[in-house]
């Protein structure tokens, strides 16, 4: 396939990165740029005296930059202003935080529509919050809210002499058109931002959530609320916690009832901590919960772990007491982490933190872990310590209600000390957000995921190809793909992975060389590697001869290398500098088998010089991991000089470590894909087609409809005419050319085919004829009066490869894109990938290659292949569609015609279904009949 950014599909262009749509936002959320929080939310007719409130206590000054006049706003304005009911006349977002002793409006930004596609945009900042980005954060959030209604660009207007709004329009990233006149400026922006305004915006957030991130992981005092005497108790445990784990700052108990606490001075409330507490962790029962945030945000605490359990994972109640908990925290400007969560450890030697209930800590190292169980939380650390695998950091997250996975990788991107990141999860919250994270930061860190829930029941029943070949895990893996995410199915597969991954360098290949002393456990190696994607190849005549020179003739020297049992620590020795050294191996796996235990520890110190050795002849690429097939590798871990060399108590666990290892290093090396836009595309026609049709009361678009949103997004259609009759039909075929199809047009039909609805080859005016009669009858028959739109008349398509190309909605996802094997045989053969959308090329490209029928599409016995590039251009069409018109919940191209290469394809036939927003939040889908 040619690479797509030296061939871009005509009428497009590189738009790379994309900006954030709405709902990639926290919706209730904004970071500060000093790490702070504001609770953020849409005005409802409720706020409008909270509003007025705000403008009158602005300064005069303030209310002169907003109004361009010092005056009060009116009624009328602060009651457009409370009124975001319908987002393409106006829509108002408030951001809110404490100030003394109410929870008040602190930033308002607005938009009133001017015309279908422009809409006057202003904001203003209470004084005492500005220079912490509130204004900027606002702006893009509105945007995209502006941008999801319909509008391209924003009109505003400011005094010369304002400079908070200055800086705001300044760091927006949005190209700005400018015109000064009696001493105000005119603004336009189209609210596409820049390629560098959106990196720009994405370092301000990434820089904010670190900064609310690090009183949490890296405190200078820490707090027990609910400390206890008893060392059994939750309070008590942690407080011991914190103390064996050698904490270097201040521990702080607070209990009510008792002076001292495992020999430090206790507080009564939190109200009497003293100044300067970063963190506290809150042991309380439930329904205690909230006053003790009231008395934390009283002494200025910045942070907060909530241990206690009892909130949304017991239910609707326990659910609307954690959203009471996440709104108070908020209003202080905090961040939180929990509820119900077993806490967090900080194993860097300068914090030697651990918040947590674990009485184990494993030692001090470079991956950190987030686990969304707090039951598998110890069990995920005494196997660290067990199997001396070091942490920069464990945090249990919990009910996710403030912190979640997302905020933590951007604060591990930029944490020196951490260098792998582990995921335990069990839901997303924010998907897109997450996708956007994770592609940026597996560049340069592995990421590494064990989602729960891999079953394949809760399939949907559907209305579409595309919709039914779903199945619930596929958005998982296809989101993971293309993120660069390690996707891994057990803990212990987790650990082996990470262990690879932070103390060897990554695979710059996927040819393995395999040493052993036993030839069953390197035959087991050699088969492993294979189902781990890797190969063992044939070793160079070369670097035989060197092995023959020091082996004993019994051995084999082919790969893998059986140095049978005799080999002694001299023989490994020279087999690892020997293998490290030959060109033909990207890596090595290292398998001993002791003979005899009293030489065991020769054998290994000789495996250690050997790497060693290599190492200082300049051969640093190669990972080299060991496979100890005896108690050997409980003695802890295997160094070579600074190195460490994994060990695996099997073959298999060493060569699936090495696999995921050179995947991830193949992904990470390719270049970064780029999100293309195009041109040529009618956004709002498609919209209005499809509101109509939801309008309307239909869930699919009649043919017609069809086709005409194709259009609007330049896709390549076969030439198609709809006939109400049969004499419509043969005049139709007549005009365009024989031989001609004659197809069902139905919104309630789904499979053609199975009614006889199709028809191929028509060479005649009567055969189009009899075959519409037929097909009528057929379908009246079968589906009732009124099932017949009408017949779609197209002219054969021949000499192409059928493929499908189709979206379906995820409830969590969002939008998911397919591509497969078309055809009648589509749900059978069931050849059909996915990815999240919005695609990159390279996601498309992949996506292309993915399927199993990609052999065909590059020509096979004779036959020619494929218009590649016309494929990945229809997928790119499809992934902007998706994105741009949310109101389409699944869409079938089947077949899409791929012609031989430079001649494109053909879309042949085609089915939408449409949604308002609630129905896309269900799993409930349209039905249609067969």
């Amino acid at each position: 396939m040619a690479d797509s950014p030296e061939h871009p599909p005509a009428s497009a262009h590189a738009a790379a990165p994309v900006p954030p749509a709405e709902d990639e936002y926290d919706g209730s959320r904004l970071i500060l740029r000093d790490g702070t929080v504001a609770s953020v939310r849409a005005t409802t007719r409720e706020d409008a005296a909270q509003i007025a409130r705000f403008f009158r206590d602005l300064s005069p000054d303030a209310r002169r930059n907003r109004f361009l006049g010092s005056g009060q706003p009116g009624r009328d304005i602060i009651d457009r202003l409370a009124d975001s009911s319908d987002p393409r006349q106006a829509f108002t977002l408030i951001a809110l935080r404490h100030v003394g002793e109410d929870v008040r409006v602190i930033a308002v930004a607005s938009y009133f529509a001017l015309t279908s596609g422009a809409a006057e945009a202003s904001f203003a900042v209470n004084e005492r919050f500005q220079g912490k980005g509130i204004g900027t954060l606002l702006l893009e959030r509105l945007a995209a809210h502006a941008a999801r209604a319909g509008f391209a660009t924003f009109h505003a207007s400011m005094l010369t002499g304002n400079a908070p709004m200055r800086e705001v329009f300044r760091d927006s990233g949005f190209d700005i058109r400018a015109s000064t006149r009696d001493g105000v400026v005119e603004l336009e922006l189209q609210l596409q931002p820049s390629v560098d305004g959106v990196a720009a915006a994405e370092r301000r957030r990434r820089r904010a959530t670190a900064e609310s991130i690090r009183p949490l992981l890296m405190p200078g005092a820490v707090a027990v609320i609910g400390a206890s005497r008893d060392p059994h108790r939750i309070g008590g445990r942690v407080v011991r916690a914190l103390q064996a784990g050698g904490f270097a700052g201040r521990i702080l108990p607070v209990n009510p009832h008792a002076p001292e606490i495992a020999g430090l001075q206790a507080y009564p409330s939190a109200r009497d901590l003293p100044s300067g507490v970063d963190l506290a962790i809150v042991a309380v029962p439930a329904e205690a919960v909230l006053a003790a945030v009231d008395d934390c945000a009283a002494a200025s605490v910045r942070s907060l772990v909530v241990i206690t359990a009892g909130f949304a994972e017991i239910g609707p109640e326990g659910r609307a007491r954690q959203n009471a908990l996440t709104e108070r925290v908020r209003a202080y400007g905090m961040r939180m982490i929990g509820p119900n969560c077993m806490g967090l450890l900080n194993m860097d030697p300068a914090v030697r933190l651990n918040a947590s209930f674990s009485p184990v800590c494993p030692p001090a190292g470079g991956i950190a872990f987030s686990s969304q169980s707090g039951a598998l939380g110890i069990a995920i650390l005494r196997l660290a310590a067990a199997r001396q695998i070091g942490l920069s950091a464990f945090v249990s997250v919990g009910n996710k209600a403030d912190v979640s996975s997302n905020d933590l990788l951007e604060y591990w991107e930029l944490d020196p000390q951490t260098r792998v990141i582990l995921l335990y999860l069990e839901s997303f919250g924010n998907p897109r957000r997450f996708a956007r994270i994770a592609r940026r930061v597996a560049r340069t860190k592995p990421i590494v995921a064990l989602k729960a829930g891999r079953s394949k029941a809760g399939s949907r029943a559907a209305g579409s190809h595309t919709a039914a070949l779903a199945a619930r895990d596929v958005a998982v893996d296809a989101l993971f793909r293309q993120t660069g995410v390690i996707r891994v199915d057990t803990i212990d597969e987790m650990f082996d992975v990470a262990a690879c991954l932070d103390a060897q360098p990554p695979p710059p290949g996927t040819r393995v060389g395999i040493v052993t002393n036993a030839g069953g456990p390197g035959i087991l190696a050699v088969d492993a590697c294979e189902a781990s994607g890797l190969q063992v190849p044939e070793l160079a005549a070369e670097t035989q001869a060197r092995l023959r020179a020091f082996l004993p003739p019994t051995a084999s020297v082919g790969n893998p290398v059986d140095m049978i049992a005799s080999a002694g620590p001299k023989d490994y020795r020279g087999a690892v500098e020997t293998m490290l050294g030959a060109t033909e191996i990207d890596s090595l796996i290292v398998v001993f088998t002791p003979i005899d235990e009293d030489t065991a520890a020769a054998v290994l110190s000789e495996i250690q010089a050997g790497v060693v050795s290599a190492r200082e002849r300049g051969i640093a690429a190669k990972p080299v991991l060991a496979c100890l097939l005896s108690d050997s590798r409980d003695r802890g871990p295997v160094r070579a000089g600074r190195e460490t060399i994994p060990t695996y108590a099997f073959p298999e666990n060493a060569a699936r470590a090495l696999g995921r290892g050179a995947a991830y290093a193949a992904w990470q090396a390719q270049p970064a894909g780029i999100f293309r836009t195009f041109d040529d595309l009618d956004v709002e026609r498609a919209r209005e087609i499809c509101r109509a049709a939801i309008a309307r009361g239909d869930t699919w678009l009649d043919d017609q409809e069809v086709w005409d949103v194709l259009g609007a997004f330049g896709f390549p259609v076969a030439a198609h005419r709809l006939a109400r009759t049969a004499d419509e039909a043969a005049a139709f075929a007549e005009a365009i050319g024989f031989p001609v199809a004659a197809k069902l047009a139905s919104t309630r039909v789904t499979h053609k085919t199975e009614l006889g609805a199709v028809r191929l080859n028509l060479t005649t005016a009567e055969a189009v004829r009899r075959a519409f009669e037929d097909i009528v009858s057929r379908v009246t028959a079968a589906a009732g009066e009124g099932a017949v739109d009408g017949i779609l008349i197209q002219p054969m398509v021949t000499g192409g490869i059928e493929t499908l190309i189709g979206v379906t909605h995820d409830p969590t996802f969002g939008p998911l894109v397919a591509f497969g094997m078309g055809g009648i045989n589509v749900e059978a053969l069931g050849d059909v990938r996915f990815r999240v959308a919005p695609l990159t090329d390279r996601d498309a490209d992949d996506l292309i290659r993915d399927v199993r029928g990609f052999p065909l599409l590059l020509g096979h016995r004779g036959r020619s292949g494929a218009d590649l590039d016309a494929l990945r251009d229809v997928l790119l069409r499809t992934s902007s569609l998706a994105a741009a018109v949310p109101e389409i919940l699944e869409l079938d191209l089947n077949p899409v015609m791929a012609l031989a290469p430079g001649h494109g394809c053909r879309v042949v036939d085609a089915r939408i279904a449409v949604a308002a927003e609630e129905a896309r939040t269900s799993r409930a889908r349209p039905r249609r009949t067969t």
